[in-house]
Order: structure tokens, then sequence, then C-alpha cells
């Protein structure tokens, strides 16, 4: 075992797991079922959603096997395509990948946990967003393995709320009316262009919610075995994750008629009302917060490992490299770039552009799999199996069919992560070896 390392399976699987559960899955479907018009139609989406990030978590999973070392996509683009591309990749984490995404879910949780129907008149508008952020900033800061412990049952709770809302579901499978008839008599052919359409819409979207399956890579340096647990905990916690999803959703679109759902955010808490009156929604609504919560806590654990890898490659300030005290640094300088953007409005607008940039960074991450290897000390020699390179060819196919859509749905994003690229290619210039430590000249 590495004198370093912290983290086992159980701890890393529940970083994947809180990652993953966000809001999203909470809200996209009332929106898939306004654009598919059917139940079932939403149900393939979400399918369809877990598979890409099956795929992309075994194809991760091989990334980490190759070079078990914590740094995510700047560290595969780095060393298997070029130091620039993965400057780039650790730009968009810094910027915004990970405190943009943060400081939505801190919103998020506020949301939820201080319902603006129930606000004092002396409430300060994210507060609460932002002492969620640095509770958790400072408990990874200065209390790694407590706040990981910490983490780990907030995920747990999440869970059992989840499982309660699913099996009191379950228990009414034949005693209730469920609602599986479309939204309106005639439904588009399943197999016509509009359908098509609509359905890379919807997945484009739902996509999101499976974000955050390859969470584990991040902190691999401060794992157990990593060659093995890291891959492990990607395709356990993403399996899990997806077998949740659909159950959920599968009740979520059924509950009540479509017309109640369609183009509408807050579907869980219909949904759940239906099931179990007031107090299951009061359950439901505390999953919701619970989940935001966790991937706050997850993303402020995973994220500065990128920039100590950056700082120790001589292209960050040498106070972040890795070292007794560097994470704790990190970690204090994601949770105020995080607490910041908490303030920054249009925020959602935000990660609207971040979505592609960094599925496209993903893509382009898992894309070095299928280039020639450029082998180092650290990397494992085994050869890739012909599945896992199937894995790696069907999520970056995938990736950059959702990315384009978005892109083509939304043009200002496209031009927005043209923007940022173009920032970052400046920064790399000026950084461009002047964090370097004397004895690598």
């Amino acid at each position: 075992m590495k004198p370093d390392a912290r983290f086992g399976l159980t701890t890393l699987t529940c970083v994947v797991i809180a990652s993953m559960i966000g809001s999203g899955v909470f809200t996209t479907s009332g929106f898939s079922i306004a654009a598919l018009g059917s139940a079932e139609r939403v149900l393939v989406a979400w399918c369809i959603g877990g598979v890409v990030a099956i795929c992309g978590a075994i194809a991760y999973g091989e990334l980490a096997r190759r070079l078990p070392v914590s740094g995510g996509e700047y560290l595969y683009l780095s060393r298997q395509l070029h130091p620039f591309a993965g400057f780039l990749a650790g730009w968009i984490s810094l910027t915004a990948g990970f405190s943009g995404a943060i400081a939505m879910a801190a919103i998020t949780f506020e949301a939820y946990a201080v319902p603006e129907s129930i606000r004092p008149t002396w409430f300060i508008p994210n507060s609460v967003a932002v002492a969620s952020i640095l509770i958790f900033g400072f408990g990874h800061a200065f209390l790694v393995k407590l706040f990981a412990a910490i983490q780990n049952a907030v995920v747990g709770i999440k869970l059992v709320a989840l499982t309660t809302f699913l099996i009191a579901a379950a228990t009414q499978i034949s005693s209730r009316q469920w609602y599986w008839a479309p939204l309106e008599d005639n439904l588009p052919p399943a197999w016509s262009m509009a359908t098509f359409t609509a359905m890379a819409g919807s997945v484009m979207w739902i996509s999101l919610s499976y974000a955050g399956f390859n969470a584990a890579v991040y902190i691999a340096s401060e794992v157990k075995d990593p060659e093995v647990t890291v891959p492990r905990s990607l395709w356990l916690g993403t399996i899990l994750v997806t077998i949740l999803y659909i159950a959920l959703n599968a009740v979520f679109v059924s509950a009540v008629p479509a017309s109640e759902l369609a183009g509408k955010p807050e579907i869980a808490a219909i949904a759940a009302k239906a099931v179990g009156g007031n107090s299951m929604e009061l359950l439901i609504r505390c999953a919701i917060g619970l989940g935001t919560l966790s991937s706050v806590a997850g993303m402020i654990m995973t994220g500065p490992r990128v920039f100590s890898r950056m700082a120790d490659d001589g292209v960050f300030p040498a106070m972040f490299r890795t070292g007794p005290n560097s994470i704790s640094r990190t970690v204090l300088l994601q949770t105020v770039i995080a607490a910041s953007l908490v303030m920054v409005s249009n925020l959602s607008e935000l990660l609207g552009y971040l979505s592609t940039t960094l599925a496209l960074s993903s893509a382009v991450a898992v894309f070095t799999l299928l280039l020639p290897a450029k082998r180092s000390a650290a990397e494992s020699d085994r050869p890739m199996s012909t599945a896992v390179r199937l894995c790696a060819i069907t999520y970056v196919a995938s990736t950059i069919v959702i990315a384009g859509l978005m892109a083509k749905n939304e043009p200002a994003d496209l031009k927005a992560t043209g923007i940022t690229l173009l920032l970052g290619g400046i920064l790399w210039l000026f950084s461009r070896g002047r964090f370097l430590p004397e004895n690598k000249g």
C-alpha cells in the first residue's frame, strides 16, 4: 500500500455516486416528456444515457489503469496527446469545470433547504450556498478523513431516502393507477426523423445527469491499489446510479398523467406527492437537498488534485505542488473560486456552455486510448481488450454527437467555449516553464 493511500473502494464508489446524483435526475424528465410525448420514450432516453455513461466509466477505468495517478483529463491529455491540450483541460477545470459545478450544486441545495416560501425577510440570498461550500471546503482541506466519512454518510442517507421512495412506489404497483398513455394520441412513429431528433435532444440533457462517473480518477494517487480500485469504483458506481436513475424515472413519469408533468422541473416532487402524499414529497425534497450537498462535497474533494498535478508539471504556481500542505492549499483555492461564482448571475447559462466544453474534454481524453500509447514508467504494459476499445469508441462517438447537438441548439455556448480556449492558450504562453523548479530548468 502506498504511504499516502487514504481512500478505498467504498469511499471512491461514494465519490462517484455523490458526483453523479445532483439535481438533474429529479428535473430532466419533465422536459423530456414535453419533447418526446411518451413516458416509455423517456425511459429509453435514460437507458441510452446510462449505456453511454457505463461505456465512459469503463474507458476511464482503462485510462486510470494505464496511468494510476491523480490529474484526470489534464494528466491524460498532457501525457498522451500534448502538454498544451492537458493545460487547456486543467484551465477549464480550474476556472469553472469544478468550481462552476460546485457553485450550481450549492445554489440548488439552498433552494431546497430554504425554499423562498419560508424564507424570513432578513435572509441573505446565497448565504446557505456559500456556507455549504465553506464548510466542506475547510473540512476537506484540514480534516480529510473525517469529511470523507461524513460524505459517505450523506451519500448513504440519500440512497436510503430514494430507496424508501421506490419501495413505497413498489407496494402500490397493483393498487393504484399508473399513467403510461402518451401526451398526444398522434405521436410520430418511433423510427421517424422527428422522434430521432427529439430523442437525441433528450439524451443530450439526460447525459448531464450522468456526468461525474469519472470522479474517482482525480484522486487516484491517494487510493489503495489504484490500478484495480479506481476502475472498479467507476463502473460499480456508474452501474448503481444507472439502475437507480431508471427505477426513479419509471415512477416519476408514470405516477401522474403526462400532461401534469410536461415541461415542469419539479417532476420528482409531483410524483412523490402522488405516491405518498406530503410526507413522501418532503422525503424527496430532502433527498434532492442531500444529493446536491453531496455533489458539493464530492467535487471539492476531487477537483483540487488536478491543480496539484499541474503545479508538479510546472504550469501552475509552485505553492500548489504535491506535498504535505499542497492539497489543503488547492482545496482552499477551489473553495474561494466556487464561493465567488455563487455570486455570479445567470450561472445556469454559464454551466450550459461548460457542459459542452467538459464533454469534449472527456471525449478527447478517452480518444487517447485509441492512439498509439506513449509509455512511461508509471504506466501499465497490459494491452487494452477489445471490449474496452469498443466502449471507448462508443463513448467518444456518442459524446461528440451530444456536444454537437448542444452547440447547434445553443451556438452561444460554442462561442463561449472558443473564448475560454483562447484565454487558456494565452495563459499557456505565459505560464509555460515559468513555474518549473530550478532543478528542472
